[in-house]
């Protein structure tokens, strides 16, 4: 029965350091808790089994822990896990040719200070000059930027 506690109590400890290592970033409670359980394990197997046992499981648990350390930490052993992919994307500007300095258009939602409106039948991002701009109300391009419009209220 005690060599069942034993067996649980390393395999529960490298458990809890490979959480450590791989899930939870910085030193946590799983880290120090499977340092414990491993502590724990090779005391009793020092007090059950006398000190020859009890120096052979520690130092083979030590030399596990480098060897497993060692294989983590191997520049190819994440290759599989790793993300490859590349986003070569970008955002499509082409609506911008279609409006210029000075058009006029509607707000579709509350600019406060960024929101939805469209300009010469075209739906684009655009984002109020010192002030908040209802829906609703007439709006002017006083400025194009690469990815929205710099646009103010027309007072009628």
């Amino acid at each position: 029965m005690l060599s069942f506690v034993i067996i649980l109590l390393i395999i529960l400890g490298a458990i809890l350091l490979l959480v450590e290592l791989l899930v939870i970033p910085g030193t946590t409670i799983a880290g120090v808790g499977g340092f414990l359980l491993l502590g724990s394990s090779v005391y009793l197997i020092f007090k059950e089994y006398g000190q020859t046992m009890g120096y052979i499981s520690a130092i083979a648990l030590f030399v596990l822990f480098v060897i497993g350390l060692f294989l983590a930490l191997r520049p190819k052993t994440w290759d599989k896990a790793s993300l490859k992919a590349s986003i070569d994307s970008s955002v499509k500007n082409d609506d911008f040719s279609k409006i210029s300095v000075g058009d006029k258009g509607e707000a579709l939602s509350r600019l406060a200070p960024m929101g939805k409106v469209i300009v010469n039948d075209v739906i684009v991002e655009a984002k109020s000059y010192n002030e908040f701009i209802n829906p609703k109300e007439k709006i002017e391009v006083i400025k194009i930027e690469s990815n929205k419009l710099i646009v103010k209220k027309i007072n009628l």
